[in-house]
């Protein structure tokens, strides 16, 4: 669906529920995009074996261990809350026309 313009052809000034999906949905994509890329350093410094002399002695930073496992839960929890507000948001306009 296209959206509605005013006479000057500019698009029609964003809502606060618009803006709330926006927010959520590059909130999402941050959280899971950079949970990714933690798990991946971990693979390549883990991998690189100057790194890692003894098995079990690598000293990791905690943050690179910990913030997937946190940052996929509220990047999921982003999407759900994003499905939420969009269906709320369809049902008002629906109900509107």
């Amino acid at each position: 669906m296209a959206k509605q313009s005013n006479s000057k052809g500019k698009p029609a000034p964003k809502t606060g529920i618009e803006r709330v999906e926006n927010i959520l949905a590059y909130m999402a994509a941050g959280l899971i995009g950079s949970s990714v890329l933690a798990m991946i350093s971990v693979f390549i410094i883990s991998a690189i074996p100057s790194s890692s002399p003894k098995v079990g002695q690598l000293k990791l930073p905690a943050i690179l261990v910990f913030y997937p496992q946190f940052g996929l839960a509220a990047g999921a929890a982003a999407i759900i809350a994003l499905v939420i507000v969009s269906a709320r948001r369809r049902a008002q306009q629906n109900k509107a026309n």
